[in-house]
């Protein structure tokens, strides 16, 4: 999974986090409210329903309790390229590398920033030297054929039927999901900044661009640099991968190397992030009363340590099923993790895109102006229909790739395997409905909350004048062409 903290100011300076711990040791004093975790499970309770807020927030807290395993599962299949399972068993290298990240979150949350920087400028790094040597190899370079064009790109889609290419795109999605999942965590920290109004938008923005760039073009040259029906992209081995193709084309012999420790460095940030994240989501529950309240407290430093501790043990948990399930168990528990992890996420971006239009419509009934708010999503409310309709869609392709058998026999269809990669059906979904449905009927009931009803004040943003000052300036038009460069870095990044 990706992550995305880092904040910047209009000088390029980096914003810290806003946390931090109270001399008492039982609560966290914010400039901001940790908005970041109020939008998971307290606002879909405050502008939907109490139901939705609860479940909304556990499925979260799950998505993260369960990443963080699988980062270190994925890590030691990882590690066998260079040591093999004969020599070091899998599950030893996941407990190798939690033993540092659950190390550093114990630490104030200073620690994990700089590590997450440090992890992050890696991986931008090893990001733009592909996009520079792909280029090249794209435009020729080591090729006996010339530019390669677009000959390798069609078809679009692998299958040779329109219903083996739509089963081929349905279980493709939940990779993907899983790929992406944490994007959202720039524009809910971004919150806890300084200024949100100058934060917030940067921030979303900058993280759409990026996306754009790093992980669209890099898919893009994929495309182009690999034929549809190449080994290279079914290749479980990190030395076939597409990335050290490149590499290979372009005369550099230790790509595989490389790629194997990027990617290790990608994983442990990851991790590093699902377990911030994932003890500050469960912090909240615990200060919302959904869990115990023994969670919710932090030490003198602003550590949720009691957080901490429970999601590592999630992943201690991992690492003795992995032990138990033999030489293979590490790349089992990380498919399995993976596929209830996929559908978590996208479940919670529908929520979210649902709270959304629930919070725009009750705003606006309240009598209240849009420019009052410290940032106004674009394209509203037709981004949050693309999502919840592309979150539909992708659940049937994802349902039929699931339970369809084309032809295949039952016994040879639903194997190990299938329950491995599939564990978002009979886990992931009936888990989200039997949170919403057990708090609803035991608890809050399933009563929507009314747009007059609908509290605005609670947490509302209150500007210091500096602040005021300072987005007034924003949108003063530039007077030379320094300051129109700056203001398009601004935008952009």
């Amino acid at each position: 999974m990706s992550s995305e903290f880092v904040v910047a100011d209009g000088s390029g300076k980096k914003e810290e986090f806003v946390m931090h711990a109270a001399p008492e040791g039982n609560h966290l004093h914010r400039k901001l409210q940790a908005r970041h975790l109020e939008m998971i499970s307290h606002f879909p309770a405050r502008f939907v329903t109490p139901a939705l807020g609860f479940a909304s927030g556990w499925n979260y807290w799950l998505v993260w309790a369960l990443t963080f395993p699988a980062e270190f599962a994925g890590i030691a299949g990882l590690m066998s390229f260079w040591v093999s399972k004969e020599q070091v068993a899998s599950w030893i290298w996941s407990l190798v590398y939690m033993a540092p990240i659950v190390g550093v979150n114990m630490f104030p949350v200073t620690g994990f920033a700089e590590v997450e920087f440090v992890l992050c400028i890696v991986k931008i790094f090893a990001i733009v030297l592909f996009l520079i040597i792909g280029t090249f190899v794209w435009f020729g370079v080591g090729q006996t054929t010339g530019p390669l064009g677009f000959r390798n790109w069609s078809p679009a889609i692998v299958g040779d039927s329109g219903l083996n290419r739509f089963l081929n795109i349905g279980r493709s999605f939940t990779t993907a999901f899983f790929s992406y999942g944490g994007t959202e965590l720039v524009g809910l920290t971004a919150g806890e900044a300084a200024n949100p109004r100058k934060s917030v938008p940067r921030a979303i923005n900058g993280t759409f661009y990026r996306i754009i760039i790093f992980y669209l073009c890099s898919i893009f040259l994929v495309g182009v640099l690999l034929a549809p029906d190449s080994p290279i992209l079914k290749a479980k081995s990190i030395k076939d991968s597409p990335f050290v193709y490149a590499y290979t084309q372009a005369g550099i012999k230790f790509g595989a190397d490389f790629m194997n420790l990027v990617i290790i460095v990608a994983a442990s940030s990851a991790a590093n992030s699902a377990l911030y994240a994932c003890a500050r989501t469960l912090m909240r529950l615990a200060q919302e009363g959904s869990a115990p309240r023994i969670f919710a407290k932090v030490d003198k430093r602003g550590v949720p340590v009691n957080s901490v501790i429970l999601v590592a043990l999630f992943g201690l948990i991992a690492v003795v099923v992995a032990y138990s399930a033999g030489k293979e168990g590490t790349g089992l528990v990380f498919d399995w993790l993976s596929g209830v992890i996929s559908y978590g996420i996208m479940a919670n971006w529908m929520i979210m895109s649902y709270t959304h239009l629930r919070f725009r419509r009750g705003y606006l009934a309240q009598g209240r102006k849009l420019e009052d708010l410290p940032y106004v999503a674009p394209f509203y409310p037709y981004a949050d229909y693309l999502s919840l309709t592309i979150g539909s869609v992708v659940s049937v392709f994802l349902l039929v790739s699931a339970f369809y058998t084309n032809g295949v026999a039952q016994a040879d269809f639903f194997t190990t395997q299938w329950f491995m990669d599939f564990s978002w059906t009979y886990c992931g979904v009936p888990l989200i409905l039997t949170l919403f449905f057990a708090h609803g009927l035991l608890k809050s009931g399933f009563k929507f909350v009314s747009y007059e009803e609908m509290d605005f004040e609670t947490g509302k943003l209150i500007e210091t004048a500096e602040e005021k000052t300072e987005n007034d300036r924003l949108h003063d038009k530039p007077k030379n062409l320094k300051e129109w460069g700056q203001r398009i870095w601004f935008k952009l990044f």
